[in-house]
């Protein structure tokens, strides 16, 4: 079944909260492991760091480590870089699943609005984005709706520094139930749904 343009663009927090005052203690690795795998989206490393028993790079850095290795030999791999980490799928195993079933992804509200700014403003630099929504705009954003196949780099605007252009793809359409990008629906029906509400036609 296809998906509806609009019902995709609701919003829904991503993350479980973390008691702030618990009469457990936890421990580190289990703690990380609990956050990221209740996690839809890849968890930044610096949200990580204020969740640990040490305010440490370093010793959080140990930690992923030791949490790669748990999981290097499974069917789900713990990925991790200098910013984010993320339960994957194994590569040994994705050709496997393809058939298997579609995999559903809720986008984060930052996500959301970022897909749609580049759906009415293609083709569009990160710094474009940004002037829109009125606040920095996560790389992370961006990477998941590439990931998704939403969104693909289409040039570099012909400015001083050579900007990265983002447009949509044709699995956007397909994915949306779009004949063409044409059939988006208008930016007010976005404010009726609480997007880009500080946007100014």
């Amino acid at each position: 079944m296809k998906k509806n343009f609009l019902s995709n663009l609701t919003f829904k927090s991503n993350i479980k909260k973390i008691k702030e005052n618990s009469d457990y203690e936890f421990d580190d690795l289990n703690l990380i492991e609990a956050i990221v795998f209740a996690s839809r989206e890849p968890i930044h490393t610096d949200y990580l760091i204020t969740k640990i028993s040490q305010n440490s790079k370093s010793y959080l850095n140990d930690l992923l480590e030791q949490m790669r290795i748990r999981y290097q030999n499974n069917g789900v791999n713990f990925i991790y870089n200098d910013n984010y980490c993320v339960f994957k799928t194994a590569p040994s195993l994705k050709d496997a699943l393809i058939d298997e079933f579609e995999e559903t992804k809720e986008l984060s509200r930052a996500a959301k609005e970022t897909l749609a700014i580049i759906a009415y403003h293609q083709p569009t630099t990160r710094a474009e984005i940004e002037e829109i929504r009125g606040v920095s705009s996560s790389k992370g954003s961006l990477d998941i709706l590439l990931e998704c196949n939403w969104v693909e780099i289409s040039g570099k605007k012909d400015i001083p520094g050579r900007p990265l252009l983002y447009r949509t793809t044709k699995k956007f359409l397909l994915d949306f139930n779009l004949a063409d990008i044409n059939e988006l629906p208008n930016l007010s029906e976005l404010k009726r749904e609480g997007l880009l509400a500080s946007y100014q036609e």
